[in-house]
């Protein structure tokens, strides 16, 4: 699986989500057609999380397998002092003031119920709030390949 961290230039959820869509086209892990999916899934399925332990939103946006030429994970960091505004996949009704967005892009849905449970294990981590706080994509992306990609949260 490929992992890249992101600065995110901000803006709406669907800007972030259509950069990051086109980002993974670029570079060759997602095929046209993968922005309009992700946007789909989006707004029937939000991501958006707000981790109130720790003070900090979360989104992990992903979409249909079909789309996707190479697995990958890209997390991306709103700028310093801004956050995001993703629908809550708790209640749609709300918004959540997302701070870290990750990109899953599975082709195969084999192991993705465990790298997803060691994620959310992950989010509780303070290690991983502190991290968020600084800003730290490098660290983030570390601790998502230790954690959830090639050992347990």
């Amino acid at each position: 699986m490929r992992t890249e961290s992101i600065t995110l230039a901000g803006g709406s959820d669907e800007d972030v989500l259509t950069r990051l869509g086109e980002y993974a086209i670029d570079r060759g892990y997602a095929e046209e057609g993968y922005v309009d999916a992700l946007l789909e899934r989006e707004a029937n399925h939000p991501t958006g999380l707000d981790v109130p332990t720790k003070g900090f939103g979360i989104a992990i946006p992903h979409a249909d397998p079909d789309f996707v030429t190479e697995a990958a994970a890209l997390v991306g960091l709103a700028p310093p002092g801004e956050v995001i505004e993703f629908t809550s996949m708790d209640d749609p009704d709300q918004t959540v003031e997302v701070e870290v967005v990750i990109l899953l892009l599975v082709n195969e849905t084999e192991g993705y119920t465990t790298f997803l449970s060691n994620l959310a294990k992950l989010f509780q981590a303070d290690e991983f709030a502190t991290l968020v706080r600084r800003r730290d994509g490098d660290g983030l992306l570390g601790l998502v390949v230790d954690r959830c990609i090639e050992g347990d949260a």
